[in-house]
């Protein structure tokens, strides 16, 4: 969503109008520790990452703050010796990361996403009870079907019982 000409840093109302959601939604966020902010502002391309979910080596450092005195600090790569990250690199990325944490937090506490551990049992076992009721159709099915001479009657009792197995499915999963 950002743009060339998008500023780094925005008012929550700013940013509201810049993601197209309303205030008390950004509100909402921040408060959560979802977006990225300095200063009370927001660090427009750190929040968008978070909320896009983009990769968090696409996020810019930082603004270097001005020092009041001394030689201007060096970067942390080059002061151990190594190539890597600037500090404010580092920080943005901590705070990306920290932000898109809190993200997930915040959407598991409101429903939105669940463990794919819990889904995985409960469509496995769903899914076992199914192949169990299906293989126990010819079982429970055999002395009624072969009593009948009627098709349309043999038919119906085929659909509900493999509608009722079926059905019983649709509950178990319907639960996740």
């Amino acid at each position: 969503m950002a743009t060339e000409t998008t500023p780094r840093l925005m008012t929550k109302t700013e940013y509201a109008k810049h993601r197209g959601v309303s205030k008390p939604y950004i509100t909402k966020l921040a408060k959560n520790g979802v977006l990225v902010l300095r200063g009370g502002k927001v660090d427009v391309r750190a929040s968008d990452t978070v909320l896009d979910d983009k990769p968090v080596d696409e996020v810019d450092p930082p603004p270097a703050q001005a020092s009041p005195a001394g030689p201007a600090p060096r970067p942390a790569a080059e002061s151990l010796g190594q190539a890597g990250a600037s500090f404010g690199q580092a920080r943005t990325i901590e705070m990306v990361f920290r932000a898109k944490l809190r993200r997930l937090e915040f959407e598991t506490k409101q429903g939105r996403l669940i463990e794919a551990k819990a889904v995985r049992k409960t469509i496995a076992e769903a899914v076992r009870s199914l192949r169990d009721g299906i293989l126990g159709l010819p079982d429970r099915l055999a002395t009624v079907l072969a009593a009948e001479s009627d098709s349309k009657k043999i038919h119906v009792t085929l659909k509900t019982e493999l509608s009722r197995e079926l059905d019983a499915l649709a509950n178990a999963i319907g639960g996740i």
